[in-house]
């Protein structure tokens, strides 16, 4: 039995070594968050400045709030540490109830009230309802084809700046063959603009694939999708969050062998949306995946947590790997 206990205990520490013994202390870009309502810049400008992450992208969510005026407060806070991704979801542009070109118009207004931007937040398509204290929301279920969403496209296109889409494939399951058509066909037409899907488009590992074997031009947030990501078995919210990573917050084998295998179509991030998220979750996923970066190739690491946002986005920065 102690022979046993021994090898158990020494097999454990041989396929843990990675996770045990390493933890990836290179450049570090969130290459999405948001900022709102429900917390100050001094908050959120504190947190950044204490997370470890070397560089953070960040979007703004809420209604009357000037998101250049608060860029601007938060990039004096954090000496630098932000990059400016122009808010497309304000002014209606979520809800399918209000016309679309007053919130495509507010998107070329803060356009020009910036000379400061790396690209723009994400695009949202597809969208579950939420009925909440933070957040009262119908839901939107939108396609590539539409108009509202192909013009905001069009902006960041005509910018020569990434498109990032936020897609539900598992919760709009009935037009997942669709809109993974319209992401191909998108990206075929478009060849030279980088496409990138907010929290890996909740696709499945399959999908994933089909759409790298299809596409040269299509790549995968991870934001939202580990095992800290809570799904919600409610109808009112989103619940299909993919889970990269295992109970214990090890990425899964068959994730660690498509990202070594494809380096280019990953990208860091986190997300946050709520301060709830910035102040109680965000060091924990950051941890969580700077301990997994460790379980990838050193190239591959690098690509993921900094070389990939730093090309797409043309952040001019040097991503270190140690």
């Amino acid at each position: 039995m102690k022979k046993l206990l021994l090898a158990g205990l020494v097999s454990l520490l041989t396929c843990n070594t990675s996770l045990a013994d390493s933890f990836y202390k290179g450049t570090l870009v969130d290459a999405h968050s948001q900022v709102g309502w429900t917390i100050s810049d001094k908050e959120v400008s504190s947190i950044i400045n204490t997370t470890g992450v070397d560089v953070t992208l960040l979007s703004f969510r809420g209604q009357d709030i000037n998101p250049t005026d608060r860029f601007a407060r938060i990039k004096r806070l954090t000496n630098g540490k932000v990059k400016y991704l122009i808010p497309t979801k304000l002014k209606g542009f979520t809800k399918e109830s209000r016309d679309a070109n007053g919130a495509l118009n507010y998107i070329e207004q803060l356009k020009d009230e910036s000379n400061d931007y790396v690209g723009f937040g994400e695009i949202i398509v597809q969208h579950g309802p939420h009925d909440h204290a933070l957040l009262k929301y119908e839901g939107i279920n939108n396609d590539l084809f539409s108009y509202r969403i192909k013009q905001a496209m069009q902006i960041a296109i005509k910018d020569n700046k990434p498109v990032i889409l936020h897609v539900e494939l598992n919760d709009f399951e009935q037009e997942s063959t669709m809109i993974v058509e319209q992401i191909i066909y998108t990206a075929e037409q478009n060849p030279n603009v980088t496409f990138l899907l907010m929290h890996m488009a909740q696709a499945e590992i399959s999908e994933v694939e089909y759409i790298i074997n299809n596409t040269k031009n299509v790549h995968f947030i991870t934001s939202h999708a580990d095992h800290l990501t809570r799904s919600n078995t409610s109808k009112i919210r989103q619940n299909g969050w993919i889970k990269m990573t295992d109970y214990n917050g090890v990425l899964k084998q068959p994730w660690r062998d498509l990202m070594n295998k494809n380096p280019t179509r990953f990208v860091f991030a986190v997300d946050n949306v709520w301060g709830h998220m910035w102040k109680r979750k965000y060091s924990n996923k950051v941890n969580l995946w700077r301990q997994n970066l460790a379980y990838l190739e050193k190239g591959t690491a690098i690509a993921i947590a900094c070389g990939n946002a730093n090309k797409y986005f043309k952040l001019g920065i040097t991503c270190v790997g140690k």
